[in-house]
């Protein structure tokens, strides 16, 4: 029913990938609809809190039928909220399935259906600099104290300079760069719903900023109470607040591969030498870990190599977090460690308890940094691919 509809545009300005990533930002559950003059049939995916559980195309339908949807580049789209009754086939995650198809684009492996596709057909393999947008959910403005706007070029942050300032991106887009002896390098671009800033922003007094952030066009901010944001990480208990501390190393730490890789400076051996797999990559593991004693790494296994991405030490987290879409393990990466590795099981039903009684605005902050580290793992993964490890 017309009723139901609660979004709707063209894919044209608004894509699949985003589309996906505004109705899992917002845990929405109903039928999402595209048409195209260029397709005979609609498309169709039904999404449950969030996630994509059955689609259909054609007569293609699950996982497949939703890959060849990221193909289409011109028509309309509406969401309609309601229950969905279908029978859940599609299992991986929301980001996976977003990064997976995104690339598969790239690669040439979807057909492209709109006006002149073949003509838009990139090279196989894609590029390091085609970067997805990560946005967030609707903006919650109980957080929000201010408002403020930049133009186009301007500097939001700027690397090597103290700030504690953190903002939500009300409408526009941000770019996120490093400095590198070769000039500056690009990360991540951060759309509407996306926070600038990490943890470190509103908790260590004289946080030195790690990358710079610039407008791309003309942007608008809302600046976040960072004291509100203290007070409630204050509240959290130590597990939660160790969870959190490791998501934001993770972040910084696929930055620094990506520097690694374009300086042609990573090398494997800290990552894989003397290590043995102790979460394999596609595992079905549902349990969360504490690492007590010892070290590990986080490795990705991909057709074009063993990519090492994060190196895990005391008191870091592996496994599996249910309530967040971190595009690692166990589905997307395999945990390698020392002999001397020890650990302990975290509560997960706890974990899940104090994440779901989060105000909006913290809950959407977390969830950003877990699509960012998504959307990094996946730049480092193209980086790799141009560039190689250090022989």
């Amino acid at each position: 029913m017309r009723d139901s509809v609660v979004l709707a545009g063209s894919l044209s300005f608004l894509a699949l990938g985003d589309i996906m990533q505004l109705l899992g930002a917002n845990g929405s559950t109903g039928v999402l609809r595209l048409i195209s003059r260029y397709a005979a049939e609609p498309g169709f995916i039904y999404f449950e809190n969030g996630n994509p559980i059955n689609a259909a195309c054609g007569s293609t339908t699950g996982l497949e039928a939703v890959f060849e949807l990221f193909g289409w580049t011109d028509g309309e789209f509406e969401f309609n909220k309601e229950n969905v009754l279908t029978q859940r086939v599609i299992t991986k995650s929301r980001m996976g399935i977003i990064l997976e198809g995104l690339k598969m684009v790239d690669d040439g492996q979807i057909k492209r259906v709109g006006p002149g596709a073949a003509v838009r057909k990139q090279a196989a393999g894609g590029s390091p600099d085609a970067i997805p947008i990560v946005k967030g959910p609707m903006v919650d403005y109980m957080y929000v104290a201010d408002e403020e706007d930049f133009f186009d070029g301007e500097y939001i942050v700027e690397e090597g300079k103290h700030g504690s300032w953190i903002w939500v991106i009300l409408e526009g887009v941000v770019e996120i760069v490093r400095e590198t002896p070769e000039g500056q390098l690009s990360i991540v671009r951060l759309g509407d719903g996306s926070f600038i800033g990490s943890l470190a922003s509103f908790l260590i007094q004289g946080h030195i900023r790690t990358a710079t952030a610039v407008a791309v066009g003309n942007v608008q901010l809302g600046v976040l109470d960072s004291q509100r944001l203290a007070q409630e990480f204050a509240k959290l208990t130590p597990e939660f607040r160790g969870l959190l501390i490791g998501l934001d190393k993770r972040l910084k730490q696929l930055n620094e591969r990506v520097i690694e890789l374009r300086q042609k400076k990573l090398s494997p051996d800290a990552y894989m030498d003397n290590k043995k797999p102790v979460m394999k990559q596609g595992a079905t593991e549902e349990e969360l870990y504490v690492i007590r004693e010892g070290s590990g790494s986080i490795v990705r296994y991909d057709d074009i190599g063993q990519i090492p991405l994060v190196q895990l030490f005391k008191g870091d987290y592996f496994g599996s977090i249910p309530f967040l879409d971190l595009g690692h393990e166990p589905e997307f990466a395999s945990v390698l460690a020392n002999k001397d590795l020890k650990v302990r099981k975290a509560e997960l039903a706890q974990l899940q308890k104090e994440y779901n009684n989060l105000s909006t605005t913290f809950k959407n902050f977390i969830d950003n940094v877990s699509s960012c580290i998504s959307v990094s793992t996946r730049v480092v993964c193209n980086y790799y691919q141009k560039y190689g490890l250090k022989k």
